[in-house]
């Protein structure tokens, strides 16, 4: 699977990116929200939905919560407040795991309910980043995204002992962490050299690098959490060697909103 993977990463990588600078933030924000369209129809999957119209419909309940949010940009740090509050309590649900699994997957309206907290905080942190800060603070954020996954895979191959979450994904371990955050930092450090930061906000800008890169972790173990009690290894297959959409989008679902609302604290 490692060709396929190569080769899907290096036909999307520059195309989204060709995407975050080209467009504009309205054309941006609509093409952003197709990828919440189908990361809401895979996780219909996840929550054991099977009929492809209740699939359809709670998708479109889903895209429309987004489009709500996004349409209250007043309220745009209660939205990133509330959010980062449901990431806190999701790390309590890895954390304990298996126990507590009807607290979030019980009811049908607690596991759709968790599809809209999962997906439209992000969509609206992603759309006012754009919008706010630019395409080049967009594109920090997903390069910190993709540098803790890189430094995590790598260094947890090479020394990885200790196991993160062993329940929940066995493959993570403690040194892997410790090697995406050592990456992320390193990005954060060559971002502020490039754009020439002051250097009383290097402190603030690497512990958000510290922050994003941990909790992107925290978005791959719980959308581990409904794989493991679905039984699903991908959410999907519609990328060669990477699964779904929502396999790809899972640590950008918990970082987003951390980014944007710590941006907004330095």
């Amino acid at each position: 699977m490692l060709l396929p993977r190569v080769l899907t990463a290096l036909i999307l990588a520059p195309l989204f990116i060709w995407a975050i600078f080209a467009m504009p933030t309205d054309y941006f924000s609509y093409f952003l929200l197709l990828f919440v369209a189908l990361g809401a129809w895979e996780f219909t999957r996840l929550i054991k939905i099977e009929q492809s119209l209740y699939r359809a419909l709670v998708s479109a309940g889903i895209i429309g919560c987004a489009i709500v949010a996004s349409a209250h940009a007043q309220n745009l740090q209660t939205v990133l407040m509330v959010s980062v509050a449901w990431w806190g309590l999701n790390l309590y649900w890895v954390v304990s795991y298996p126990n507590n699994i009807q607290s979030w997957y019980g009811s049908g309206i607690i596991r759709v309910m968790g599809g809209v907290m999962l997906l439209a905080p992000m969509w609206v942190a992603l759309s006012s980043l754009h919008a706010n800060y630019g395409s080049e603070y967009f594109l920090l954020l997903m390069l910190l995204i993709w540098g803790a996954d890189s430094g995590a895979y790598f260094v947890g191959r090479a020394f990885g002992k200790r196991k993160l979450a062993p329940n929940v994904s066995p493959g993570k371990s403690i040194e892997g962490v410790i090697g995406g955050i050592a990456l992320a930092i390193i990005i954060m450090l060559m971002f502020l050299q490039y754009q020439n930061a002051a250097s009383n906000t290097y402190i603030g800008h690497l512990l958000l690098a510290i922050v994003i890169s941990s909790v992107s972790v925290l978005g791959d173990l719980y959308e581990s959490l409904f794989k493991r009690t679905s039984g699903i290894k991908d959410s999907g297959n519609i990328l060669p060697g990477h699964g779904g959409i929502l396999d790809r989008i899972d640590s950008l679902t918990a970082a987003a909103p951390f980014f944007l609302l710590g941006l907004s604290l330095i």
